[in-house]
Parts: C-alpha cells; structure tokens; sequence
C-alpha cells in the first residue's frame, strides 16, 4: 500500500488536532491506579505533567519523576509509569518545548532544562519546604536534565535512574550535534513527512500496537519546528563535570540499545553507582516488558 503525502498530512494533521484538544484516548490504567494531568508553572510557561498513583494514595514512597528522550513526551513512560504507579506518585513532565509544555523563545541549553524543569516541580510542592525530595529516572535526553535538576537543587533530588546515558567524547559531540540538532525540513522536504510516518507507524511493529505507535508520532509533531532543540543542547552539554560530582545514588541499568556503551563510559566517572545489566532487553522494553525494567527500578528506589 503506498501512501501519498496528503494522506499523511491530512491524517497526521486531525490527530495532532484532537491531542491538542484533549481528545486523545488513554490507555486503560491498572486496577488501583488513577491517572490525571496536570500543568505547574516552570521555565517559558507551563510545564504539563502526566500523574499516576495508587487510588488509595501515594504512600510513603518518593515521588519518582521520569524525564523522557527528545522528541516525545512523558507520555513515552506510559505503561512504565502504570507499573511503577501501583505503590508511588510517578510524574511525568513534558520538556519544555515537548508534548503540552511551552516552549523557549529560542535554543536553550542544558542548564536552561534542567532550571525549567525544577521549577515546576517545586511549584507542584516539592522540596525541603514542601513536600520533600523526589527520585528521577531519565533516557536519553531526560538523563542530562536529570543530573542538571540533581546539581542546581541537590535538595531536591534523593536517587537517580539512569539508562542510555548520551555520553560522547568532547569531539564527538559536534559532529553528533551537527547530524542530529538541526530543524527537521518540514517546509523543504516534501517526502519528510510521509518516510516519517512510514518508518515510525506503517512499517513499525516491536510488539507495540499501530495505535502506541501513531500516539507517539503525534507526540514527537507536537514539538514542530522546534523538535531539534533538544539534541542541540544535548551534544552541547559538557557532562563530565556534573557526572563526576553527583552526589545521589545512581542506578545505572544497560539496556541493548544504542546508548549502551555511553551509558558505560559515563559510568566510570560516577562514584555512588550501581550497575545492573538488561542487556536481554532493548529500547522498547519501555513499552513491551515495563516490569522488567520496574523489577530493578523499584528494589533500588526503596532503599532508606
């Protein structure tokens, strides 16, 4: 079946319309877990979360905050946050600039994501004179603005989770700069958007349903123009000096997925590391075998 570009315009362009006005079908949520949305002041705006817990309430357990890859949203840990939501809090932010968050005027840096983010989790109540510390797990992207949010506020942050760490050398971060935080060439390209669809819905399987499949396109179009910033500001960030200096227990799971060496490496300049190895599984057991993942997550985010 070949598929003109009208027809992926015109589809993608309804449904990016029914997200943004709420009309998105969720996922059914575990029994004994609720699920809402909420929005907190932070970096350029409004920072827009999505929150899970147990309907008879969050417990004693920290908060976990899950930060996303670029160019999603906090709607990429949805079936790991209902796992994880069965005895905590589990807060998924959208990135400024990502998903239902307001977006810089202009590229921002790591430092900037990381200052916005920590704001809006203070202004949800949390904190030393609030509601206490949270966890923070990352992938990808999120991993930077997680150590950024752990280094601006160390208050704030009690443990780490973090899997696929974007570590490259100094010079190599230019050249992955230059390969991965430009525009995407929507208005130059009139093929882009249709090879798009097709590799990531049409021609896409990994045991994920076509429906997960399409939400997370639309996801990755609500960034627009402004979908590279992320990259950008990840192969300009120099982490050596925060990850050297991170004073929270790190877990570091591996999974078999590009960033596994990275994820190695940047461990070597971690002191209070663990290091667990997922190697049986890839990028997407996020979304396929959550519980695997939970499995490690959970034991290690118990700890006093």
């Amino acid at each position: 079946m070949k598929l003109s570009r009208r027809d992926v315009l015109a589809a993608s362009a309804s449904i990016a319309a029914i997200s943004a006005m709420g009309g998105k079908q969720a996922l059914a949520a575990p029994t004994g877990v609720k699920t809402w949305r909420e929005y907190a002041r932070g970096g350029w705006g409004q920072v827009h979360f999505w929150m899970a817990e147990p309907v008879s309430g969050p417990g004693d357990h920290t908060p976990l905050v899950c930060m996303h890859q670029s160019p999603t949203s906090g709607s990429y840990y949805k079936e790991f946050q209902a796992v994880m939501a069965t005895d905590r809090l589990v807060i998924c932010p959208d990135t400024p600039g990502y998903g239902g968050s307001d977006a810089p005027p202009s590229i921002p840096n790591m430092e900037d994501y990381g200052r916005g983010v920590l704001e809006a989790i203070e202004d949800l109540g949390y904190g030393p004179a609030g509601k206490g510390p949270v966890d923070i797990l990352g992938f990808h992207t999120g991993n930077f603005v997680a150590i950024e949010i752990a280094r601006q506020r160390p208050d704030l942050v009690r443990r780490l989770v973090m899997p696929g760490i974007p570590y490259y050398p100094a010079d190599e971060r230019e050249a992955k700069r230059v390969q991965y935080g430009q525009p995407r060439p929507y208005f130059s390209d009139s093929d882009y958007m249709a090879r798009s669809y097709m590799s990531s819905v049409f021609n896409r399987d990994f045991g994920i349903s076509k429906d997960r499949h399409l939400e997370m396109f639309v996801e990755r179009l609500r960034a627009g123009t402004k979908s590279h910033y992320g990259f950008d500001a990840v192969f300009r960030y120099d982490p050596d000096p925060v990850l050297s200096t991170l004073s929270q227990p790190v877990l570091l799971p591996i999974l078999n997925e590009t960033l596994a060496e990275p994820t190695r490496v940047a461990g070597t300049m971690i002191q209070n590391k663990t290091l667990v190895d997922l190697m049986d599984l890839d990028g997407w057991a996020w979304f396929i075998e959550p519980e695997r993942i939970a499995s490690v997550v959970r034991p290690f985010l118990d700890k006093a």
